[in-house]
C-alpha cells in the first residue's frame, strides 16, 4: 500500500485539488484508492458531499470507532471525512499519537488498498506530522511564484527531519499547478523550482498543470474534475500527471 500526502506550508497552492485528482483519477486507473481529508477546513470532504453527522477521521483519532468503521463510499472511491474540531482533538493526545496515531490506524487496511491519498492544513502541525509519518511519499503542489518556493523549502527541511522516525519516505516530486507557461515569472520559477528538487534529491513532475477555470467550477459544483468536465486542460494535466507518478 502506498501512502501518498499531499502537502505545502503554504495555502492556497493547490494542494486540495491535487489531492482530489489523485484520489479520482487512481480510482479511474482501477486502483483500489482510500482519500483522508486531514484538513479541518474539510474543504476535500466538502468536494465530496460528505455528510457531517457521520463518521470522521476525528472519531478515529480519539479512539471512539475504528478506521474502517469510518470509510464512506463515493463514486471516486473510499473516503474518510475530515471534522472542524480535528485541531483540539490532536492537543488532547499523548506525545506517541501526536506522531504515529495515523501510521497505527492504517494498518488496519495495509492489504486492501493500492493507494491511501491524505490531504493536510497549510501549515506544519501534528496534524501533518502524522500524515509525513504515515506515509511513503509526498507530493509538493506549487504556484510558479516565491512564496510557494518559501512554502516547499521550509517543508523539504521538515521532512529531512520527519526521516528519523520514518527513514522510507521521499518526496515524489514538486508539481507546478496554475501553470502559465508562457509567462516569463514561470520560466524563471521552473528553473528555480529544478534547483530546489536538485539540492532536495527529488525532481519537478514533467506534467505543469495549466491554469483553468474548469478546476474552480468543479469545485462549485462539488465533483471531481474528471468527472466535471474531462477534456479541460485540468483534466488532461492531471491524467497525465498520475500516469508519471505511478510509473516513476
Amino acid at each position: 500500500m502506498k501512502i501518498i500526502t499531499v502537502t505545502n506550508q503554504k495555502g492556497g497552492v493547490g494542494k486540495t485539488t491535487t489531492a482530489s485528482a489523485l484520489f479520482s483519477g487512481l480510482s479511474l486507473l482501477g486502483k483500489k484508492t482510500l482519500a483522508i481529508d486531514l484538513d479541518p477546513q474539510c474543504n476535500l470532504s466538502y468536494c465530496y458531499r460528505a455528510d457531517p453527522s457521520n463518521p470522521s477521521i476525528k472519531m478515529v483519532f480519539k479512539n471512539e470507532i475504528s478506521l474502517k468503521d469510518a470509510i464512506q463510499t463515493t463514486p471516486s472511491g473510499d473516503f474518510i471525512q475530515a471534522d472542524k474540531g480535528l485541531n483540539n482533538i490532536m492537543q488532547e493526545m499523548n506525545a506517541i499519537d501526536q506522531v504515529y496515531k495515523l501510521s497505527k490506524v492504517l494498518k488496519e487496511v495495509s492489504n486492501v488498498y493500492d493507494y491511501v491519498i491524505i490531504d493536510t492544513p497549510p501549515a506544519l502541525s501534528p496534524l501533518t506530522i502524522n500524515a509525513l509519518v504515515a506515509s511513503t511519499s509526498v507530493v509538493i503542489p506549487v504556484q510558479a511564484d516565491s512564496f510557494s518556493m518559501q512554502g516547499a523549502e521550509a517543508l523539504a527541511e521538515t521532512i529531512q527531519g520527519i526521516r528519523d522516525v520514518n527513514e522510507n519516505l521521499e518526496i515524489a516530486g514538486v508539481l507546478l499547478v496554475r501553470y502559465k507557461g508562457r509567462a516569463g515569472l514561470a520560466q524563471h520559477m521552473n528553473e528555480q523550482f529544478l534547483k530546489f528538487a536538485e539540492m532536495f534529491n527529488t525532481k519537478v513532475f514533467e506534467t505543469k498543470i495549466r491554469d483553468a477555470i474548469a478546476v474552480q467550477e468543479s469545485q462549485l459544483a462539488r465533483e471531481n474534475i474528471f468527472d466535471y468536465n474531462p477534456k479541460s486542460n485540468a483534466a488532461i494535466d492531471y491524467a497525465n500527471f498520475i500516469k508519471e507518478l505511478i510509473n516513476g
